[in-house]
């Protein structure tokens, strides 16, 4: 499957070159959004929209006044364009979704069609999109450009976040701002919001990691980490306040334990990594990180030199035998919080503090 890039994409555009069929998907769906609705304007400005301009919705896609629509020649215009959202193919019947492979493969050089993925999960897993939209997306490819928005690294989000806050009138320094990235899972959508909040709420002046731990709302992936390692580190006062604080926040238990068990693996990795004398990125790149996820492992890199190679396996084989009782038990919210609640109290308990 061959995938462009934004910034090509975008130089074409500036070039007068624009490509007859888009198709974007990813998991940075503000991403995706915001590029869309710039690419529709670009090719279709919004004084000729109304006649130009054309918006389906993917479940439910009308066959007939798609084929209409990119039959039409523009008017006063020099494309039309057809935006289609939340395209599934599982959502649509085969003799529909091979009607659409015909269309999108016969476009005429006046008509653009922009297929975009916002608010519906394309994927079989955390990387792999299903078998259906894969062969779409295969088959987008043959014709015109695919973009795969996936979420950017805390690093390449930090600059951009500095650069939002002092647009605001506020200040943040590298790794302040690497930091909000990082809580916020590097999820752009999440980071848009938490900006907003946090530019009102220091009304001109730097914002600090403690104004971030005050007022902004933590993606749970992050509570993963932190709650791993301090449960690694025997911290249980800062585990059971917090175990506490996301069961009010209406988190299941099944939820939390499968954020623990990934950042613990996490951690397994870059132990592994550092008691091989291999650096962090070697053990990004042997387990296939994307770039969101990479801080986790050097984070956790720089942190587990004091932790046993022993205590993580035995903890890590604790919440692993929990989530399978989880799975395989009917528990009520409380019970299934109670069950992680002891589970942890023998993490407290595990490894022998070798290193």
């Amino acid at each position: 499957m061959a995938v462009s890039n934004t910034s090509n994409i975008t130089k074409d555009i500036k070039n007068g070159e624009a490509a007859s069929l888009y198709y974007f998907y990813g998991h940075d769906t503000a991403s995706i959004e915001s590029y869309t609705k710039w690419l529709i304007n670009k090719l279709c400005p919004k004084d000729a929209q109304f006649m130009n301009f054309h918006k389906f919705e993917g479940k439910g896609l009308d066959i007939p006044a798609l084929v209409d629509a990119c039959e039409a020649l523009p008017m006063f215009a020099e494309r039309v364009v057809i935006a289609i959202n939340d395209l599934r193919m599982e959502d649509i019947s085969k003799e529909d979704g091979d009607a659409l492979r015909k269309i999108v493969s016969n476009l005429s050089e006046t008509t653009t069609v922009i297929i975009y993925a916002t608010g519906v999960d394309l994927y079989k897993n955390k990387r792999n999109l299903t078998d259906k939209n894969k062969r779409f997306c295969d088959h987008c490819a043959k014709y015109g450009e695919v973009v795969d928005f996936a979420y950017k690294s805390a690093g390449e989000l930090g600059r951009s976040i500095a650069a939002a806050l002092q647009k605001n009138g506020c200040a943040i320094d590298k790794r302040t701002a690497e930091y909000l990235a990082e809580c916020c899972g590097c999820d752009s959508a999440y980071i848009k919001q938490e900006i907003d909040k946090l530019s009102a709420y220091a009304q001109g002046r730097s914002v600090t990691k403690e104004d971030i731990d005050t007022i902004c709302v933590k993606h749970i992936e992050s509570d993963g980490y932190e709650l791993a390692m301090n449960i690694l580190n025997n911290n249980a006062k800062y585990v059971y306040n917090r175990l506490s604080e996301l069961a009010k926040q209406d988190y299941d238990a099944y939820e939390i334990v499968s954020i623990i068990g990934f950042s613990l693996t996490d951690i397994y990795r870059a132990k592994l990594a550092r008691s091989s004398g291999l650096a962090a990125a070697d053990a990004c790149k042997d387990f296939g990180y994307a770039k969101n996820r990479e801080f986790a492992v050097k984070k956790a890199f720089q942190i587990c030199g004091s932790i046993s190679l022993t205590k993580i396996r035995e903890v890590l084989k604790i919440m692993s035998q929990t989530d399978l009782t989880m799975k395989t038990t009917s528990l009520d919210k409380k019970g299934a919080m109670l069950v992680l609640e002891q589970r942890v109290a023998e993490c407290f308990m595990a490894g022998n503090g070798r290193v």
